[in-house]
């Protein structure tokens, strides 16, 4: 009697607050659309770790020495911030949506981390052998804003004339001791090699990068020429401006 009497208020409750029972396509779109996001959210965070790997791969800690750095202030310099938030927030929604699946209840907060870290490290190795990686970079470099101040932050480390080191596009041959060359703040510079500078010989709209020594404010005497590595996008962008002398 008493069962009877709990289920009938039960129905009572369910008629006085117009519950409607759910259709089974509301439930399976919904599991869907959680897959379908993480699925994206997945893709988008390998993406950025092709970003991580590109960058990281040029970081040039062979050359250490000609900079005066050691190799924890370059990681520390040279470190892409950006995309590893942008890699951590994505993984997360991985996570979340994985935990909100059909079946998300059964695993474990470990397993579903480790599952999305190795599915973004696996992905994004693939991303970047098929040049994913330069190619996003490349594309920020020409189109977003604050580019050389948050998503590379190499640019950053080789803008600093005053401690040896400066970036920028080869714009005009002066003769065989000197050239001009823009840097990424569209300042002009005279440069000076000094010796035998070239690891490979600089051609006209080329993007530099520079060791060597500020004589003045726009003076840089150079002994080492290092080919652009991330950040020939932001240099096209410039280049397609004023800085089309020759």
């Amino acid at each position: 009697m008493e069962k009877e009497k709990f289920n009938k208020e039960i129905l009572e409750k369910i008629q006085e607050l117009k519950i409607k029972p759910r259709a089974r396509w509301h439930f399976l779109l919904k599991n869907y659309a959680i897959w379908i996001s993480g699925i994206l959210a997945l893709l988008v965070g390998a993406a950025s770790f092709s970003v991580i790997i590109y960058l990281s791969s040029y970081n040039d800690f062979a050359i250490r020495q000609d900079i005066h750095k050691s190799l924890g202030e370059m990681l520390l310099l040279t470190l892409p911030y950006f995309w590893l938030i942008f890699l951590g927030f994505f993984m997360f929604i991985v996570y979340y949506n994985l935990k909100h699946t059909k079946t998300g209840y059964r695993y474990s907060v470990g397993l579903i981390v480790f599952i999305t870290v190795g599915a973004s490290i696996f992905l994004g190795g693939i991303f970047f052998a098929a040049g994913l990686g330069q190619e996003l970079d490349e594309v920020f470099g020409k189109n977003m804003p604050l580019y050389s101040e948050m998503v590379n932050p190499h640019m950053d480390f080789w803008s600093n004339p005053e401690d040896g080191r400066l970036i920028g596009i080869l714009v005009a041959q002066n003769n065989e001791d000197s050239f001009i060359l823009f840097d990424k703040n569209r300042q002009e510079w005279t440069i000076l090699i000094r010796g035998n500078s070239f690891i490979s010989v600089p051609t006209a709209n080329q993007p530099l990068r520079l060791i060597g020594e500020k004589k003045s404010d726009n003076t840089f005497e150079v002994f080492k020429i290092l080919p652009m590595t991330p950040g020939h996008g932001f240099f096209k962008k410039a280049n397609n401006g004023q800085h089309r002398r020759y």
